[in-house]
């Protein structure tokens, strides 16, 4: 319509032209004085419209449409713009319910959460977070130092995207509590989701089960050892309870020589069982210094071909070069050697085709990871969870100590050894050593 209006001025400005009249300084009045109000009704819609957009960016849905315009094509925008409001509206209303859920949920939570951010700074704390480790929000992170020192560390401590980290500590009460963390990145900041909970139950009945399979193994054991020299210690007791020293036959005298044969034999055994013991319960100081890990794992690699009784089996590796940390290099070529004989081992006993052992090294982020793989006989199930503990074994001649041995080993110097649980074939085990 604006347009029609100022098209006719336009047309009646031309035919008058040349006549010089009042008319023209009339219409040019009014021309000005119409452009104007044009350019002043849109600047009003945009700037509206600008208000609203900037309202939404700082989530406030309090601007109201203007009333009608006159115009059927902006009264249609406004509409639109007014719908979006609504929509806008119940959206925060929606979102604030979840977040007043989820809330809810947090502070009910027997597990603690609290999160840091940047500047080290506690927030978004719940009640049971609060109660474990003592911190209230905006609490310096370094507040955890009265429960260890080196917990601040650790939390700060960067790690890959999504990877998440534990570890237990002990705060002053004695209670044991295990910390994880996760890292979530955003385009503002980056912040450190902790989740703290007390294990100390869990680990006190964990540690009585690990006791009382420990006493039956022992006792299992010795009673295996000391029946047969206490049996043959009685029967030959017997042969020689006679007056008449006459009586004692030839047969009396090798039947004695095979019993103290036997009793010689199950004593070895017991000396020998008791020798294993001590290894496992008093293990050295680990001597921790920096070593070349690639070099230790690939002299190991070329050693562990002795361990096999066939020439069949075939070692492959993936070992990069010079990959350095701290450790111990007895003790770990200890582990390592343990693993590997028990991949030979497993391998000699089975079937398999093609029997492979395959090794890698990886260091991510100074963490170290080396996996020992075999396709070998798959350990059952049942017995996954048994294979670490002490004395436990599946050979005819085995000890059961070096798994358990080579576990204690690996959590002195700070580091761990697992089996793979999701090893469809054969076995895997993972030797993980961190900074």
């Amino acid at each position: 319509m604006l347009i029609i209006i100022l098209s006719a001025i336009l047309s009646v400005m031309a035919f008058h032209w040349h006549s010089k009249s009042y008319y023209i300084i009339g219409i040019l009045g009014f021309l000005t004085i119409s452009i104007f109000s044009i350019i002043k009704y849109f600047n009003g819609i945009n700037r509206w419209i600008s208000y609203f957009l900037l309202g939404i960016e700082n989530e406030d849905s309090s601007l109201k449409t203007p009333p009608s315009s006159g115009n059927k094509s902006i009264d249609d925008i406004y509409k639109g713009i007014n719908r979006l409001n609504s929509i806008f509206k119940q959206t925060k209303i929606d979102i604030s319910i979840q977040e007043q859920y989820y809330k809810s949920v947090i502070n009910q939570s027997a597990t603690g959460l609290f999160s840091v951010n940047e500047n080290m700074r506690i927030i978004n704390i719940n009640p049971a977070a609060m109660k474990l480790t003592g911190l209230y929000e905006y609490h310096h992170l370094n507040t955890l130092s009265k429960i260890d020192k080196a917990l601040p560390k650790f939390i700060l401590k960067s790690g890959n995207e999504n990877e998440i980290k534990s570890t237990i500590f002990e705060n002053q009460y004695g209670q044991k509590l295990l910390f994880k963390i996760t890292e979530i990145h955003s385009k503002k900041e980056e912040i450190k989701l902790v989740a703290v909970s007390d294990i100390t139950k869990e680990l006190d009945n964990r540690e009585v089960e690990a006791w009382i399979k420990l006493a039956r193994t022992l006792s299992h054991e010795i009673m295996n050892n000391i029946a047969p020299i206490t049996s043959l210690s009685q029967v030959i007791s017997g042969y020689f309870a006679v007056d008449d020293i006459n009586n004692i036959t030839p047969k009396i005298i090798s039947n004695t020589q095979k019993g103290l044969a036997v009793i010689e034999k199950q004593s070895s055994g017991l000396i020998s069982f008791v020798e294993n013991y001590r290894k496992f319960t008093k293990l050295p100081t680990p001597n921790i210094k920096s070593e070349n890990i690639s070099d230790l794992l690939s002299n190991l690699i070329i050693a562990s071909s002795a361990f096999s009784k066939s020439n069949n089996t075939s070692i492959e590796n993936s070992v990069p070069s010079n990959i350095w940390h701290k450790t111990d290099a007895k003790l770990l070529s200890q582990v390592l050697i343990n693993i590997l004989k028990n991949s030979n081992e497993s391998l000699d006993n089975s079937d398999i085709e093609n029997p492979t052992i395959k090794i890698k090294l990886r260091n991510t982020n100074g963490n170290i990871r080396i996996e020992i793989c075999n396709n070998g006989p798959n350990i059952p199930a049942e017995i996954r969870e048994q294979i670490f503990v002490p004395f436990f074994t599946t050979k005819e001649n085995g000890s059961g100590i070096g798994l358990s041995l080579s576990k204690q080993i690996m959590l002195t110097m700070g580091g761990d050894i697992i089996l793979k649980a999701d090893n469809r074939e054969g076995s895997c085990f993972i030797i993980s050593l961190t900074n």
